[in-house]
């Protein structure tokens, strides 16, 4: 019996553990940036926090980004397409994106210092490099710029509307990318190796929910 007490003790303090290094960012944990703005303000203010999701619409591009800096780490989240007609922009071409990375002396601006997981009509998972960040893909260093894409090597899309999975996986210098569970893009060596995270709004309707970020020790 007393083994069995000591194991279910261990066991509990190794969940509390997992728990503890997972986090689920809520409104409290981003402030928000627009074009039209030089100073950041509450992300209630911009965007729409409802339903268990944050829906980024109308015509004041911008983004929401973290008050904290992260390195080594895994992150997720979901999102989708906002097809309601409602918030429609015409034929606005679909695009948005995850950055990550951002250095924290990094001015708030449109966009900023960091790395993109693109999401783009037709090339969802390309690499962003922003502001002369680099990174080594496929065993060649990408040269620095203002805007520099490297393309996904496969596609995973789901159909406007529907809900789809992003997973980042950043440590050390190597990132992988995840669209819907498959792998589509990763780069080592990249120079910007911590930073923070931010949601761009670029002009095209879009909801995202379920967004954690979870410490990690090893690859």
């Amino acid at each position: 019996m007393f083994k069995k007490i000591i194991f279910v003790f261990s066991l509990l303090i190794l969940l509390n553990s997992c728990a503890s290094q997972q986090k689920k960012l809520s409104k409290s944990d981003w402030y928000a940036f627009t074009k039209t703005s030089s100073e950041r303000v509450e992300p209630s203010k911009t965007y729409e926090f409802t339903d268990g999701m944050i829906r980024m619409h109308g015509e004041n591009i911008g983004y929401l980004m973290s008050k904290k800096s992260y390195k080594n780490f895994e992150l997720s989240l979901d999102f989708r397409w906002n097809i309601d007609p409602k918030f429609s922009r015409g034929n606005v071409k679909k695009n948005s994106g995850v950055m990550y990375n951002i250095p924290t002396d990094a001015p708030d601006n449109i966009w900023p210092k960091g790395i993109q997981f693109q999401i783009k009509e037709n090339t969802t998972g390309d690499f962003i490099f922003l502001d002369k960040i680099t990174a080594v893909v496929n065993g060649k260093l990408v040269e620095a710029g203002a805007s520099v894409t490297s393309a996904k090597f496969s596609e995973n899309e789901k159909p406007y509307g529907e809900w789809n999975s992003i997973v980042i996986i950043s440590y050390n210098g190597k990132i992988t990318q995840f669209l819907n569970g498959k792998l589509i893009n990763e780069c080592v060596e990249a120079s910007s190796t911590e930073g923070k995270i931010s949601l761009n709004y670029e002009g095209s309707p879009i909801d995202f929910r379920n967004i954690q970020i979870k410490n990690i020790s090893k690859e």
